[in-house]
């Protein structure tokens, strides 16, 4: 009588392992891919004319959200990605903060049980001449 819920035990720690194990691998891929897009927001982003005026460099806060947008349209990830937060929080730096959803493998499958977790990341990128 006790090995059918033993093997119950283990076959529902195994789920609820598997299903951890998604919303973390969706939490490093979001935080991957707001870092790759504040990377391309502050090397797209800058604002040429300005550059050739008086060679300095700032952000065009347009030109770094299109970046944004570029990269994550080109990146393929398992998280259902809310739209991105783009924020030029300096002459040289850009903040971009992703929010998404992950969806449940097995918790799905309990009723009344979560179906999606919700994972964020954040990523800013600063960029320096040589």
């Amino acid at each position: 009588m006790l090995m059918p819920a033993a093997v119950l035990i283990v076959v529902l720690l195994g789920a609820v392992a598997v299903d951890l194990s998604i919303v973390f691998l969706g939490r490093r891929e979001l935080a991957a891919a707001a870092a790759a897009a504040a990377n391309d927001a502050v090397t797209y982003g800058l604002d040429q004319d300005a550059l050739r005026v008086d060679g300095g460099f700032e952000l065009d806060p347009e030109r770094a959200r299109d970046a944004v947008d570029a990269s994550l349209a080109a990146r393929n990830v398992d998280v259902d990605v809310h739209p991105p937060v783009v924020e030029v929080i300096g002459p040289s730096e850009v903040r971009v903060t992703l929010s998404g959803e992950v969806r449940y493998v097995f918790a799905a499958a309990v009723p009344g049980g979560p179906t999606s977790a919700e994972v964020h990341a954040s990523a800013v990128a600063v960029a320096r001449g040589s």
